[in-house]
């Protein structure tokens, strides 16, 4: 069973870091009202954070934290080429891409799963240089048209 919430420990531990912050605030020149309104703000702010902490229970919050959540990426993981143009959300992006054709679609799908420009190359058979190339011309054109929107 967890520890409940003890009002002394916490009272003490910010009496304690209250003390040391004002008398940071003190050493350096802060104004005597000044630190008074900070007293009053951080009191407000122990006070809310104490109500909060009195009622959470924390043997069903580590029940809840050790529940294993499916991975989301794997979710929503696009399998294939039409899969990852469904998911692009940027409609000139994916208008670029159709209009660069299926080699350019394939070049972005592959980098997006994670392959460098060098092993695209040896994937697809185009040469390196020429993938940076049209990845080049393809962030121009992308540019060139969400400034001209």
């Amino acid at each position: 069973m967890a520890k409940p919430y003890n009002h002394r420990r916490a009272e003490n531990a910010y009496k304690k870091w209250k003390e040391k912050d004002e008398r940071f605030m003190k050493k350096n020149g802060m104004p005597m009202d000044k630190i008074l309104l900070m007293r009053d703000f951080d009191r407000m702010q122990f006070n809310s954070d104490r109500r909060f902490f009195e009622k959470v229970d924390y043997d069903s919050e580590q029940k809840i934290s050790k529940v294993v959540q499916p991975n989301l990426s794997e979710l929503n993981d696009p399998r294939t080429i039409g899969d990852f143009l469904n998911s692009i959300t940027s409609i000139t992006f994916a208008e670029l891409l159709e209009e660069f054709g299926f080699e350019m679609q394939l070049i972005i799908f592959l980098m997006y799963r994670g392959y460098c420009a060098k092993e695209v190359s040896k994937i697809t058979g185009i040469p390196e240089w020429t993938i940076c190339r049209r990845l080049a011309k393809l962030d121009y054109t992308y540019k060139i048209r969400k400034t001209n929107k």
